[in-house]
């Protein structure tokens, strides 16, 4: 087998590799548009509550597209997921703090994701635009 015929193989065996990795950092963005997506949610809920009196009416989910109606007693007693099951109590305005700080971590990642995926995407193309011409050139094997 030729220099070209083997790195024909070698491309071929590599653009799935590259294809899985690809598919790696879509799921990694998607993951983290939907936390984004829950944590921008949370900070209107908290930013809603702001103005509120000392006590409010809320509706909460409970699972399964299902919700009750609460009152809430003190609307700045707040929980803070820290990680591990374990949370915190603080208060509204420490609450919203925390998540844009989470929001500017998931902002640096995400660009760093995206910045990994267009790589992978422009080595796959060019990737596999060799492999194609090395397959569609007889002289070139």
């Amino acid at each position: 087998m030729g220099d070209s015929a083997t790195e024909l193989q070698q491309l071929v065996d590599v653009l799935p590799q590259y294809e899985d990795q690809i598919r790696y950092w879509e799921s990694q963005l998607e993951a983290i548009s939907n936390v984004r997506t829950d944590i921008i949610q949370a900070q209107e809920t908290l930013n809603g509550m702001l103005d509120s009196d000392k006590e409010m009416e809320m509706m909460v989910p409970v699972g399964h597209n299902t919700s009750i109606f609460t009152t809430v007693k003190d609307p700045d007693r707040v929980l803070v997921g820290l990680g591990s099951r374990v949370y915190m109590e603080a208060t509204r305005a420490d609450s919203l703090e925390r998540l844009s700080k989470r929001l500017e971590g998931l902002e640096k990642a995400g660009k760093t994701y995206q910045e990994n995926l267009s790589k992978s995407q422009k080595d796959y193309v060019a990737l596999r635009e060799r492999a194609e011409y090395l397959n569609s050139n007889p002289e070139a094997k």
